[in-house]
């Protein structure tokens, strides 16, 4: 049980509602499109949950962090691939805090009213997990950036309007080389092309090279050498996001086969009677439960302004395991019919697989587990 304040559980009711209303209408339809449509943008704008980070002076209705992850539950129980779409824009007003305050008016209100899209990219074809070992390059050029190299694995990359990108200013620096920027999509010398993803179609995922893309310097977010060190603090709030979205999915597939094996007979006898199906499920609903806590946590000490980079870890980690596991069990219960596109199982479960690579690998956040317990200097290398 998570104790949520009085003005958490009505903001849940309220997001709850807009989800039930508003999303459920289309929703396994739109989750074979590759695209976000125009419309469900609107929508998610219009009920303010683009607004969730946006500073007041720019529009926004900032909330508390665990507030955000019921937002993302809520959503992601009925449209999955909503929840990364609001993740993405709230994701912009925090890391662009330590931006240029002229960049910041023009870009955080149009994010937080679903005007443009926003993506993030740090990934490169040749390092993931290693984020400092990236090969992009952004040189100086009096009071102008040129920016050289290619992002890969961007979600939105095909739709957005905005990238907010991890480039090298000093390549011999290595971490403390590490800029970030945000770049306009439609500028000159800037390239896109889509993957054919088996999961988070929506997310229309693509690989965009940037040859001789020039910024000015108000686009760039901090000082130089301060991008790796900004991105990792915006990855612990976003992998305990990443975490709730997991689970979301897998808590309406658990309800859905708690209700079906209630109705569905076999041998003359409901299949909830059968220890293998209703062990299992009681399984499954204490592997969410784990998860869920996991996630809170991580948020609710980002809220108290605590170190929390273990505990998200934790849960980036284990919320996709188990939502993958949950909606495995509940696609074989359901039988051929979850098998087949009937019900919105192997969908989901397609969807839930790709949080266990984004946003850090399972290896890698059992790594910053292992060197948070084991403390400086011991623990895993590599």
């Amino acid at each position: 049980m998570i104790y949520f304040t009085e003005a958490q559980k009505k903001f849940r009711s309220i997001v709850r509602d807009f989800a039930l209303t508003e999303l459920v209408p289309g929703a396994n339809e739109r989750a074979k499109m590759d695209y976000a449509p125009s419309e469900m943008i609107r929508k998610l704008a219009g009920a303010g949950l683009f607004k969730l980070t946006t500073p007041v002076k720019y529009g926004g209705k900032p909330t508390d962090f665990v507030s955000i992850g019921i937002a993302t539950e809520e959503i992601s129980k009925v449209d999955f691939n909503s929840a990364p779409l609001i993740a993405n824009q709230i994701l912009m007003p925090l890391l662009m805090a330590w931006g240029f305050e002229e960049l910041r008016e023009e870009w955080i209100p149009a994010f937080g009213n679903g005007e443009k899209l926003a993506c993030f990219a740090n990934t490169e074809p040749d390092c993931g997990s290693d984020a400092s070992a990236i090969k992009t390059r952004a040189a100086r050029d009096g009071d102008s950036y040129i920016i050289n190299g290619e992002k890969t694995a961007v979600s939105f990359g095909m739709q957005g309007d905005a990238l907010l990108l991890t480039a090298k200013t000093d390549p011999e620096a290595g971490a403390r080389g590490v800029t970030l920027f945000l770049v306009p999509l439609h500028l000159p010398g800037i390239n896109r092309s889509r993957f054919v993803d088996m999961g988070a179609i929506p997310a229309g995922r693509a690989s965009i090279t940037l040859s001789g893309v020039r910024i000015p310097i108000k686009y760039r977010i901090g000082e130089e050498g301060e991008g790796f060190s900004k991105v990792m603090s915006g990855f612990d709030f976003f992998r305990a996001i990443g975490g709730l979205g997991a689970i979301g999915v897998a808590e309406a597939s658990l309800a859905e086969a708690a209700e079906y094996v209630k109705k569905r007979m076999v041998f003359g006898s409901p299949m909830s009677d059968f220890e293998g199906i209703s062990f299992k499920l009681a399984e499954d609903a204490t592997l969410i439960e784990a998860s869920r806590l996991l996630c809170y946590q991580a948020l609710r000490l980002r809220d108290e302004g605590l170190q929390h980079t273990k505990e998200s870890a934790m849960a980036k980690w284990f919320a996709p395991f188990c939502a993958v596991r949950v909606i495995h069990d509940v696609l074989l219960i359901f039988g051929w019919r979850g098998y087949s596109e009937e019900k919105p199982i192997e969908q989901r479960l397609r969807d839930a697989f790709g949080l266990r690579i984004g946003d850090g690998t399972a290896e890698m956040m059992k790594l910053i587990i292992a060197r948070s317990i084991l403390g400086r200097g011991f623990g895993p290398t590599m």
